[in-house]
């Protein structure tokens, strides 16, 4: 689950990390976290980056991206007010290229700036996103929105590498 609080008094809840925006959301994909997974329990959560892991069958398998230079990105694990803490080999849905998505900035971010994800080291952090200029680091995508300290911020998921002119992402 997220760690942002929530107050349940309010009249309309104020968005969450891995909430996609009220616009049209043309790619989101439902997909299996690796069961081989070496992810420590309860950091699969919302908000967190994800990466296609080879596997033979129908089913398309991800797993967390490690860091900025472990990729390439395929797309970002989306809220469900179902369930927020996954395990190994459970089903989930992935919001992809197209979409747009709340996360959490780490520090200030400007409107259009690449950004990478730093997926959590503890069940009580958030994964988050800053600005990313470095080359051969993965980017998950690009801000749509700004802010001048950390915060939720909209992400426009555009995956990319950073020094080179396309990265290919095939499902």
């Amino acid at each position: 689950m997220s760690h942002l609080s929530l107050n349940q008094n309010q009249f309309t809840q104020s968005a969450v990390i891995g909430q996609l925006t009220m616009d049209p959301q043309p790619a989101t994909i439902p997909v299996q976290f690796n069961p081989s997974s070496s992810l420590g329990t309860g950091l699969m959560t919302a908000g967190v980056a994800v990466k296609l892991v080879a596997f033979v069958g129908p089913q398309i398998i991800v797993d967390a991206t490690l860091s900025p230079s472990d990729g390439p990105v395929y797309g970002v694990v989306e809220y469900s007010k179902q369930k927020n803490v996954y395990v190994p080999g459970d089903q989930m849905n992935v919001a992809t290229k197209g979409n747009i998505i709340h996360l959490a900035s780490s520090a200030a971010v400007n409107r259009g700036a690449r950004v990478s994800v730093t997926n959590p080291a503890s069940t009580a952090n958030d994964p988050t996103v800053a600005t990313d200029a470095t080359s051969g680091d993965y980017t998950l995508g690009y801000a749509v929105g700004q802010n001048s300290a950390a915060g939720l911020i909209r992400i426009a998921i555009d995956p990319g590498l950073n020094g080179a002119s396309t990265v290919t992402i095939a499902p």
